[in-house]
């Protein structure tokens, strides 16, 4: 099948070429040896384990580093990616929560963005890879944020099985959230949201009784505003979507979106304007731009400003 795009928005869209021993088509990253500019890797020190303060705060405190389709990424040659590298890479570089789309092929639960022809990965691959991260590094917390377009028991069976079933958090209604410190020492340091069954079972939450998100079809950066799309005013959590579609994500697109000029006064201005704090910024190809040293910053700046620990209802 061929993808065709106006001429007007090609350029948006990241050359496609061989990856990988088995020459399977997909988007490849540039090597130091290759043509192009490489992309750039994300300094090391802007993990939010190294915040000053952080088992004191709060999970509803920080902003975290969200990326949008998580599972769809260059490196593992996917088309028409949204990130560049695979999940442990982004973990590694600080990324706190991964947005991931779940569907079924022939009975059992895979990942992948729009159709599987365009890349995808079984369940129960990620969820071991996500395990593994967070079995090495203890003092971590992780969010996923699933569309999920599986039976709430098949998502069940496969978190059973990765092991992830035991780390994942209960959240009661209208209680606040545990603080970091409280998180890990119980060992309960994964947070589940889902947009499909969620209440189904311990640990899967409903999404948008939880959280409410900022608009996602967003094409050029003039169009970025506060208004509330999905989830109530009154829910506490924050997804402050940051990126931009057109008609595809592209490199290009994420260092424009994710450039300090655009994303820092978004994020200084967001809870003023939305009445809610954003605590998770969700974008495409993070290491573009200034995406994590901003969000560090940005959670220095709670930390100076005693948010963290400090009483709220949130």
């Amino acid at each position: 099948m061929e993808i065709g795009f106006p001429e007007s928005q090609a350029l948006e869209v990241d050359p496609v070429v061989p990856v990988g021993a088995d020459k399977q088509i997909g988007t490849k990253l540039p090597g130091k040896t290759g043509k192009g500019t490489p992309l750039q890797s994300v300094p090391d020190g802007f993990s939010p384990e190294t915040l000053p303060g952080y088992q004191q705060a709060k999970y509803s405190d920080i902003s975290w580093l969200v990326t949008h389709n998580a599972m769809s990424n260059r490196a593992e040659g996917w088309w028409f990616p949204n990130q560049s590298y695979g999940m442990t890479r982004q973990l590694n570089d600080g990324v706190r929560g991964l947005m991931l789309d779940v569907h079924m092929i022939d009975g059992k639960p895979f990942l992948l963005h729009g159709s599987s022809m365009l890349g995808s990965v079984p369940l129960k691959t990620s969820l071991a890879e996500i395990h593994a991260f967070m079995q090495k590094w203890p003092n971590t917390v992780i969010t996923l944020i699933l569309e999920c377009y599986a039976p709430a028991t098949v998502v069940q069976q496969a978190f059973k099985a990765s092991g992830l079933s035991d780390m994942l958090h209960q959240q009661p209604g209208g209680r606040s959230w545990p603080t970091i410190g409280e998180m890990i020492k119980t060992g309960k340091r994964l947070v589940l949201f889902t947009d499909s069954g969620g209440g189904d079972w311990p640990g899967y939450h409903d999404v948008w009784k939880y959280c409410q998100e900022t608009h996602y079809s967003v094409k050029r950066i003039d169009e970025f505003n506060f208004k509330r799309n999905r989830g109530d005013e009154s829910n506490s959590l924050l997804i402050l979507n940051h990126f931009l579609t057109r008609p595809t994500a592209g490199v290009g697109l994420a260092k424009r979106a994710n450039a300090a000029s655009v994303l820092e006064p978004r994020l200084n201005k967001c809870e003023q304007a939305m009445k809610c704090f954003p605590n998770f910024v969700a974008v495409d190809f993070y290491e573009c731009g200034d995406t994590p040293q901003l969000l560090f910053k940005f959670n220095r700046q709670q930390a100076k400003q005693q948010r963290f620990g400090k009483a709220s209802a949130k």
